[in-house]
């Protein structure tokens, strides 16, 4: 694939983070606001932040919109709503299990039954009233509440992970479904359902992207104390060929949609340029654990040590690098290169 394809396909993905962002202006930011009147509350500075730029922005313009273009179509208005609401949600069912310290039975109700919940919380109110439209709206709704299961189960194993003690196995197979299932269900929001092929790429897809945002997360969650494959990593060299084996996989499942080819190829770029991201921080990692020979703890290290700098030109360089090497034009998938 030449140079051009990768310019035209960064001008899409850009070209949909101008029609989220300019949605968000007419539409997130007002609702946003309506709700705090509405039920009295207030979205703290962070997780505003976090709706505006990350879910309410990214998860729609880069995710959903490119599942959409690899089935030939564009996302619509009403599949942009929904997965825009569903960006609110996300953060805000956060709060319900961090802050609110809701019952797994009135969470359960929140997610099935919201309609007839009494929330009390500012929290609780929104959740309610985002999923019970989404519940009434989407096309596939057993699908969508197939999704929100597996979701739900999985902010409740995500508690483990606050044990040191955790085995390893297990704590791969929480991050690696956590990833899967947010991924996934952002897909249920739109109007196609994803099919048993659709799923297996997803998963991949997911697991990758959860690593990754462990990656760039690194000095958050040292700081809450949440262990995870990556502050825990001993060997930053084996985690590396890991972690390329996964995308492998990854890209095998994706040119295995019965979809055209050049829609798959684009498809496949688009969601390497995170893992890209990741391996450059892998590689920053295996330098740390070079200078403290072969042994990092975090928890002992200074915050600048944890940050990875995609800013600098040299990590931008490496970036453009492994989204090359990491996205074969063809089955089978091509290794990348340091």
């Amino acid at each position: 694939m030449n140079f051009l394809r990768y310019i035209n396909i960064a001008r899409k993905v850009y070209s949909e983070i101008k029609i989220q962002r300019q949605f968000n202006k007419t539409f997130l930011i007002p609702y946003l606001d309506e709700l705090e009147k509405k039920y009295n509350g207030k979205f703290q500075a962070e997780q505003r932040g976090k709706i505006l730029n990350y879910y309410g922005l990214f998860i729609t313009s880069f995710l959903c919109s490119s599942y959409k273009r690899l089935y030939g179509k564009k996302l619509s208005d009403e599949e942009r709503k929904r997965a825009t609401l569903f960006g609110v949600l996300t953060p805000v069912g956060d709060d319900l299990f961090d802050i609110d310290k809701l019952d797994s039975e009135s969470i359960r109700q929140i997610t099935f039954h919201p309609e007839t919940f009494n929330a009390k919380t500012f929290s609780s109110h929104v959740a309610k009233e985002i999923q019970t439209y989404l519940l009434s709206t989407v096309p596939h709704k057993p699908e969508y509440v197939q999704a929100s299961k597996d979701v739900l189960d999985t902010q409740v194993e995500t508690i483990k992970q606050t044990n040191p003690a955790i085995p390893k196995e297990e704590m791969r197979r929480i991050s690696y479904t956590k990833g899967a299932v947010s991924v996934i269900i952002y897909h249920q929001c739109l109007d196609e359902a994803a099919n048993t092929q659709m799923l297996e790429a997803l998963f991949l897809i997911g697991s990758l992207y959860q690593v990754g945002n462990d990656i760039f997360d690194l000095y958050k969650d040292v700081r809450d104390n949440i262990f995870t494959l990556v502050n825990t990593c001993d060997d930053y060299v084996q985690f590396k060929k890991e972690f390329i084996e996964r995308i492998k996989l990854q890209n095998e499942k994706i040119y295995a949609l019965p979809y055209a080819k050049r829609d798959k190829e684009d498809f496949c770029i688009v969601m390497n340029t995170i893992n890209a991201r990741s391996l450059v921080a892998i590689d920053q990692f295996i330098e740390t654990q070079k200078k403290y020979k072969n042994k990092v703890d975090w928890w002992k290290l200074e915050r600048k040590e944890m940050i990875v700098d995609m800013e600098k030109p040299g990590n931008i360089l490496k970036w453009f690098k492994y989204i090359y090497n990491i996205t074969p034009s063809s089955p089978p998938a091509g290794g990348a290169q340091a």
